[in-house]
């Protein structure tokens, strides 16, 4: 009798495990599918190269502070993007018109005063350096990766992004400022701040880039 009852124990242990292993394995192959399948859904744009529509993509730009922030835009002054026969984005180049720095918050003398601040030395010191750039050196999987250049300074960045449209593409981009020379009111260059200092990362929007 006692070896019956420990035999349907263990018995019961072993189906419990087998079947706790299995379905394991079938959520962790669902949630691989569900990830590949979101990385591919991006690809749909046509094969050959477009132009970005300058008047009508919008670049738009966040920085945060401990009391706020600010927010504007920028516009293109050229770019281009190319793609296989598959649909993927193989290289591209866009060009930053920096002296179009423009605050969208803020009116009048504020307006003026903060534009004028962030074309100066300060930050990206637009008479020296009127332009910035970001060269595409490839695409996977919905990520674009690249070299954004601001200042003179170049750095690899990259970013996911998703097709609103055929020829119209939107991402959320994080830089840290501080990589490309631009250390005004930073807490980690200058830690005696306390609550007077800038963020690091600024954010910018392609909200969204047209091509044609």
């Amino acid at each position: 009798m006692k070896k019956n009852l420990l035999f349907n124990i263990f018995l019961l242990t072993f189906l419990f495990l087998v079947y706790g292993c299995t379905n394991n394995q079938k959520s962790k192959s669902q949630d691989n599918n569900t990830t590949q399948a979101t990385g591919d859904s991006t690809k749909n744009m046509k094969t050959g190269t477009f132009y970005a529509d300058t008047e009508n993509s919008k670049i738009e730009w966040i920085g945060k502070k401990p009391t706020g922030s600010h927010n504007g835009n920028i516009k293109i002054q050229k770019g281009f993007i190319s793609t296989d026969e598959n649909g993927n984005i193989i290289q591209g180049e866009f060009i930053f018109d920096m002296n179009t720095i423009n605050c969208t918050d803020l009116e009048g003398k504020k307006k003026e005063s903060i534009e004028g601040h962030l074309k100066d030395s300060d930050f990206f010191d637009t008479s020296k350096h009127p332009t910035a750039s970001f060269v595409i050196s490839k695409e996977e999987k919905g990520t674009i990766f690249g070299t954004l250049t601001i200042k003179g300074i170049s750095q690899e960045i990259s970013f996911n992004y998703n097709y609103i449209s055929d020829l119209q593409l939107e991402a959320e981009i994080l830089v840290d400022r501080t990589l490309f020379d631009i250390k005004y009111k930073s807490k980690s260059v200058f830690p005696d701040l306390g609550d007077h200092f800038i963020n690091d990362y600024f954010k910018i929007i392609l909200n969204p880039i047209i091509f044609k």
